[in-house]
């Protein structure tokens, strides 16, 4: 990622980056981080496979670039300061990272921010070499590929063409046969057991919510994502009859990556009183999923969805419930 420039331009970038350092790292409101590996190298091949889903391939051809990189340093600093992280980002797309990560509440110093800034920028700016790397043979021979194509169109660095292929044979001679058999996916139909609750596996790194661990409890969180072994799932649905009847429940959160509400599946909690639904993104709340829960029961919502959402509560909930932005 480096580009020529003037070097004293490079050098004051350099010096107020460093300052920046000191005096901007976020201090409060960054998320927590939630890769799972024993080291960088492991906890982005992981976020390649599981976020980003690159087969083993492609994942092998962005780990030799990123060991060329930085070697996996999420503090790495070269060219007078002007090229920092995992990607070495230079200057205006090191700037980016660092406002991007801000916004999103991530630590741009920390591995997480820098592979969920890693994956915007690729759908934002780079498409197309996404396109071209997710697309490779999952072999040793799309491995080389992955690894030059990153190189080429994405890293862009001096002497491209030299290494471009160094990195394509890198990707090719070492990462592919370390993570070649590597397989962390969810076995789809499968259900596990978590602190979180019960989950049904809809795909690769997708599960359902099924049931309650503990059906004595008064309130639920179903979250955005959870931990099943080393593999981290999206929570994008609710199950058919997922708390049916149960007159324990008094307040519920539903997490931003659900899409679906099952079917009955709060139908009955008689003492359901507060529903708060954090995603955006429910096409379809099925018949009678809220039926039967307390009459005066308020739902909280986004305000961009307030209006859609209402509409569609009053159909699968008590008439008299009320609905409210947060």
């Amino acid at each position: 990622m480096k580009k020529g420039e003037n070097i004293w331009g490079r050098i004051i970038l350099g010096i107020v980056f460093i300052i920046g350092c000191s005096l901007l790292t976020p201090q409060c409101g960054v998320k927590a981080a939630s890769l799972n590996g024993k080291n960088n190298e492991e906890k982005i091949f992981n976020f390649l496979q599981q976020e980003m889903h690159f087969n083993n391939a492609a994942s092998a051809g962005v780990l030799a670039n990123i060991e060329k990189e930085s070697s996996f340093n999420t503090g790495a600093i070269s060219d007078g300061g002007t090229s920092y992280g995992i990607c070495q980002w230079h200057a205006s797309r090191m700037s980016r990272l660092r406002a991007w990560c801000d916004d999103h509440g991530y630590d741009w110093s920390d591995l997480e921010g820098q592979l969920n800034y890693l994956e915007y920028e690729l759908n934002t700016y780079y498409p197309n070499t996404l396109s071209m790397v997710k697309g490779v043979k999952n072999s040793k021979k799309g491995a080389y590929n992955a690894g030059y194509n990153w190189c080429y169109h994405f890293e862009i660095p001096s002497d491209r063409e030299t290494k471009s292929v160094e990195r394509g044979e890198l990707a090719r001679d070492k990462y592919w046969p370390k993570y070649k058999e590597a397989s962390n996916k969810l076995k789809k139909g499968k259900t596990y057991v978590t602190d979180a609750g019960i989950f049904k596996a809809t795909g690769d790194y997708e599960v359902a919510f099924k049931a309650m661990v503990n059906p004595e409890a008064t309130s639920l969180n179903i979250p955005n994502k959870i931990e099943i072994g080393d593999v981290t799932a999206k929570v994008t649905a609710i199950a058919v009859r997922a708390c049916k009847s149960n007159d324990k429940l008094e307040s519920v959160t539903i997490g931003a990556n659900v899409v679906s509400i099952g079917k009955s599946a709060f139908y009955g909690c008689s003492n359901l009183s507060e529903v708060t639904i954090k995603s955006k993104k429910i096409k379809n709340f099925k018949k009678g999923c809220f039926k039967k829960i307390k009459e005066d029961a308020v739902f909280y919502v986004k305000g961009t969805v307030k209006k859609d959402y209402t509409a569609k509560l009053k159909k699968v909930a008590p008439s008299d419930i009320s609905v409210e932005k947060y």
